[in-house]
């Protein structure tokens, strides 16, 4: 039954938006696995092109039901935006974010910011770059940072079309996850 869910969701999204290029989304439906207050959830998410934005489009069950929904990303939230949403998704809602803030993708110039000065600022906090590069996921190294003043800790994806936040610990908002290729 789960399967038959997934495989709707994907196809829904393939068909009616078509994926991103493949340099610049993960082959694979991600699974972003949360921890919160003890509790565990795993997401099914797809990032997909809709026009000039992008769309993250997730998926979970929940309650014995399948429940989904979409954050929509403009290009100027994804080459300029300064925060992360936290909304927690809920069945049915389709957001389209406003052009400052991106949905588990750190925004370009942050990234670059990153890359060519060791740190940056995002979500009013600065990172500092930790020189850790071992760790890879579909191909490409994980950027480890760490928040200068309260010791959060973010794993990117280093894609500069698509530079997912892979990976968050020690959050101060205590919304702790990471990504899962399937």
């Amino acid at each position: 039954m789960k399967k038959r869910y997934l495989l709707g969701f994907l196809t829904a999204c393939l068909w009616g938006t078509g994926m991103l290029s493949a340099q610049t989304a993960v082959s694979d439906t991600l699974k972003f696995v949360f921890k919160l207050h003890g509790q565990t959830r795993r997401y099914q998410v797809v990032f997909c092109q809709q026009g000039e934005n992008i769309q993250m489009n997730w998926g979970i069950e929940r309650n014995l039901r399948w429940q989904s929904g979409s954050y929509t990303m403009t290009p100027e939230a994804l080459k300029n935006g300064k925060q992360l949403c936290f909304l927690q998704p809920e069945d049915g809602n389709h957001l389209t974010l406003s052009s400052l803030e991106t949905a588990y993708v750190l925004p370009q110039k942050a990234l670059q910011q990153l890359k060519e000065k060791g740190s940056m600022e995002f979500n009013r906090t600065v990172y500092d770059r930790v020189a850790d590069e071992s760790e890879k996921n579909a191909g490409r190294p994980l950027l480890h940072v760490v928040d200068r003043h309260e010791g959060g800790e973010m794993w990117i994806w280093d894609n500069s079309s698509l530079p997912v936040v892979w990976r968050m610990k020690n959050n101060p908002l205590e919304i702790n996850w990471q990504v899962e290729v399937k």
